[in-house]
């Protein structure tokens, strides 16, 4: 029995010797890094230097496999923020028309009995005024659906058209409803849908736009600024949309609206 006893005791001090061993002399491996990757998150690092220090971590990582498993998750954290701020720039610029691309729209449907656009001047601002006609206020009709009046590759010279505006993150035009008839007192309450229209689109339409309303009562805007989303390489078509909201609140033989169109402040020229 005492030889049974001992025999325990020395297998418990071999086995406790290896243990102690194992801790001292592994330790400083798991728990000491050579590489001290909060560097990456010194602020005061440049590019080329934060640059060189994730070379070394990756040097470091490949010696030390044992640690990746415990870096992993702080580093993805660091390593989300920079690609972050690689793969979201600033916004790109918004795309409008100057006074000269306006007077060179000169497309709408072909139905006669549509809305229609009966003149055009510069004026001061810049911008141009455009005289459009809706020839009654028929819900069914073609008139009261309004038009698009754009530089198009339907028809008219197609000046805009094939234009690269691949950099442009939207298209901008700055509307203002100046009279109905004549007539811009606050007490009119007949209100236009609007937009700026940009084409083709992403999902195959020929073109789009982003309803804005225009009115010349007192507790709506007379101005507004219309933005189209650009999801297109070239335009097809480029220009703005006019119908009336609430067509029973037009006159029934017809009506002559003034629209002044002018560039959006800071946007770009189409090129």
């Amino acid at each position: 029995m005492n030889c049974r006893v001992i025999i325990r005791l020395l297998l418990f001090v071999v086995i406790g010797t290896i243990a102690a061993v194992f801790v001292l002399g592994c330790a400083p491996v798991l728990t000491d890094p050579k590489y001290d990757y909060t560097l990456l998150t010194d602020p005061k690092l440049t590019p080329d230097e934060r640059q060189t220090e994730w070379q070394k971590m990756k040097k470091w990582r490949s010696v030390h496999a044992e640690w990746i498993e415990t870096l992993e998750p702080r580093f993805s954290i660091l390593d989300a923020r920079r690609v972050s701020s690689i793969e979201h720039p600033a916004s790109r610029p918004i795309l409008t028309l100057s006074e000269q691309q306006l007077l060179s729209l000169d497309w709408h449907s072909p139905n006669r009995t549509g809305a229609r656009v009966k003149g055009k001047r510069v004026v001061a601002g810049p911008g141009v005024e455009f005289d459009i006609y809706f020839s009654s206020n028929s819900p069914g009709s073609s008139a009261a659906g309004g038009l698009n009046f754009v530089s198009s590759g339907e028809g008219g010279r197609g000046t805009l058209v094939g234009a690269d505006i691949r950099s442009y993150e939207a298209f901008a035009l700055k509307l203002t409803l100046v009279s109905i008839n004549d007539q811009s007192g606050p007490e009119l309450k007949q209100k236009l849908v609007a937009g700026a229209v940009i084409g083709p689109t992403g999902t195959g339409q020929l073109c789009s736009y982003e309803p804005v309303t225009l009115g010349l009562a007192a507790r709506r805007g007379g101005t507004v600024i219309a933005k189209t989303s650009v999801s297109t390489g070239k335009i097809y078509q480029i220009g703005f949309h006019v119908h009336m909201l609430n067509p029973q609140d037009w006159d029934r033989s017809g009506s002559m609206m003034t629209l002044r169109v002018e560039p959006v402040g800071g946007g770009a020229a189409v090129p």
